[in-house]
């Protein structure tokens, strides 16, 4: 349930001395385990600490963590983490679910913090009220389940999600916004390799006569220009493509291809589905793009300025 439409949840602690607390309490441990968890300030490594503690703490049960989407009102979801050390890894294909899980995605179960699945445990995380991901557990045998510590630690890391999500995010577009690009670039320039199967590209994308658009229709007209522009981008591009609106009227992009022909290919495919769509009230809308290798020779400020001479 989303924490802002539930009520609130009081959890009270005695006061003990450190010479009355009694042998074995859990509480410093619970203690560490939410300072090492709100530390985090990458969705990946929030992830990672979260499934982390819950193994620490609930050590008899299986835990693992299920992202999901919508795609036109239906929800998708995959495995995203079971255990920590498969961070980083390939993320296996997106499935339909079945069963209860649907039914919870959908909301035609009646609304609560906790479900009871076939298999244990399943919390919902909400994102603007709707489901971004399912945590999921199994205990072993007959262990119970601490459900105020289980709630306790969904809720901190859904709100850290929103929090995430709120500082990463174009207000706008929802795509991700500059501040976001440059930690992503730099982060992109410092770990890539010349070996790797698929090359990482920077794309710079402008929309054509943007300010006319302004001109003639006005500002509120231009803002749906740029809100459809970057739904178009999102259903375009792979889900592990890097979005982002870079200012104004100009995007980013950061993506993976084979070579700098089928980088090429790609861009122009989108440019091209751009021109071929009509945009309510204004017609034909087309796009520019400059587009660049990302290069360890070059630092993210270079890979920036080449990607704008091509634009």
């Amino acid at each position: 349930m989303n924490a802002a439409c539930e009520p609130a949840t009081t959890i009270k602690m005695s006061r003990t001395t450190p010479d009355t607390m009694p042998t074995g309490s859990p509480i410093p441990e619970i203690l560490d385990s939410l300072v090492e968890l709100t530390a985090q300030r990458e969705r990946k490594t929030l992830e990672v600490s979260l499934l982390t503690t819950l193994r620490e703490l609930m050590p008899d049960c299986t835990v693992a963590l299920y992202s999901c989407r919508w795609i036109d009102g239906h929800p998708w979801w995959r495995i995203q983490l079971d255990q920590s050390d498969q961070a980083g890894q390939a993320n296996p294909p997106w499935a339909l679910p079945g069963g209860k899980i649907l039914r919870i995605l959908l909301q035609q179960e009646e609304r609560q913090p906790v479900y009871q699945t076939e298999t244990g445990l399943c919390v919902p995380l909400y994102q603007v009220n709707q489901v971004v991901a399912l945590l999921m557990l199994t205990p072993n045998h007959d262990t119970a389940v601490d459900h105020t510590l289980l709630l306790a630690l969904a809720r901190i890391h859904e709100n850290f999600l929103n929090l995430l999500h709120a500082s990463d995010s174009d207000t706008l577009t929802g795509l991700n916004n500059r501040r976001k690009f440059d930690a992503q670039l730099y982060t992109l320039v410092a770990s890539q390799h010349a070996e790797l199967p698929r090359l990482p590209f920077l794309a710079l994308l402008d929309i054509d006569h943007f300010k006319q658009v302004n001109d003639s229709y006005g500002h509120i007209i231009g803002d749906e220009v740029l809100l459809m522009l970057a739904q178009r981008m999102q259903q375009f591009f792979g889900e592990e493509d890097g979005l982002y609106r870079y200012g104004g009227e100009e995007f980013a992009i950061l993506f993976r291809a084979v070579s700098a022909e089928k980088a090429q290919a790609i861009l122009e495919g989108f440019c091209e589905r751009i021109s071929n769509q009509p945009f309510p009230q204004v017609g034909q809308v087309t796009v520019s793009i400059g587009f660049t290798r990302l290069d360890q020779c070059f630092v993210p400020a270079q890979v920036i300025d080449r990607a704008d001479k091509a634009l």
